[in-house]
């Protein structure tokens, strides 16, 4: 992935990382595309062989009549469009993946499919928002595990700081709080999803005995054992050109170490907005 670090400084004695994404690089733009809309498709909600009919015991299915039932499957699962860009759900499992995409090339950070809540929706969820915590993931860094927390805003706006910093404040606040047991649940959640990984491996062990402590632990040791990843998606020219990491200079967080948390700044230089109405499009058709 065709991504350059600008910036690195402290705001409010938080780390700030700005990232630009080299959107004229066309093999990396190729694959970043690739990736999106793989998880798309792999997704168990428009994974064809998930309504097999073969499954149910159906007789004297013609392959004409199966392709129908396919495509009105897939026609049926395409997630609709918002009036309102933020409150599209297209744009958030994007914006989300792209995150994660992220974190995994410049943070070392492990996500699995099983446990990827995006990845796992059912039908009647396919129109709503994604809940929890937005990318929760793992980090094992000198063979130190911690619990990743990430929380993703996207904002096209011209105004530094953009409005959504507030918003994405307060979820990092409401994690490290751990109010009506946001984190614990959470893992829980992730637990559950770790479970259907077909290959058991040393590591994976370790993993689910870190978690299990977590969730028997207090407090602070559940916020000293989480890597708090706030990150902003921002299509701002400005931002680029002059270096600008003031997103974050109003960003405050209460009760973790300073060194348990980094905020990020992800530079974009396309429309957040198409570019994942596009991905969806490519991905699955239109409505």
């Amino acid at each position: 992935m065709a991504v350059k670090e600008l910036a690195s400084t402290k705001l409010n004695g938080l780390n700030v990382k700005l990232f630009e994404y080299d959107i004229d690089d066309e093999q990396s733009f190729s694959e970043l595309k690739e990736y999106l809309i793989r998880k798309i498709r792999k997704s168990k909600i428009h994974d064809i062989e998930n309504y097999d009919l073969n499954y149910y015991g159906s007789k004297n299915l013609n392959p004409e009549f199966i392709q129908k039932f396919n495509k009105q499957v897939a026609k049926i699962n395409i997630p609709q469009k918002s009036k309102i860009p933020q409150f599209d759900v297209r744009r958030e499992r994007v914006t989300e993946w792209m995150a994660q995409l992220l974190l995994e090339k410049e943070y070392n950070c492990k996500f699995y499919e099983e446990a990827d809540k995006r990845m796992n929706i059912e039908p009647v969820e396919i129109d709503k928002h994604t809940p929890g915590i937005d990318v929760p993931g793992i980090r094992i860094v000198n063979n130190q595990i911690k619990f990743v927390i990430c929380e993703v805003k996207a904002s096209e706006e011209k105004k530094i700081p953009c409005s959504s910093v507030p918003l994405l404040q307060e979820d990092i606040q409401k994690s490290i709080d751990n109010k009506e047991k946001r984190v614990t649940r959470e893992i829980l959640q992730y637990m559950y999803g770790i479970r259907n990984i077909k290959i058991k491996d040393e590591e994976l062990q370790k993993i689910v005995e870190f978690l299990t402590k977590l969730i028997t632990g207090n407090k602070i040791e559940l916020a000293e054992s989480i890597m708090f990843f706030p990150v902003l998606i921002r299509n701002n020219i400005n931002i680029v050109q002059n270096r600008d990491s003031r997103d974050y200079k109003n960003f405050v967080v209460k009760g973790v170490d300073n060194k348990n948390i980094e905020n990020i700044i992800f530079a974009f230089g396309r429309s957040i907005n198409d570019f994942s109405d596009d991905i969806y499009t490519e991905a699955m058709g239109n409505e």
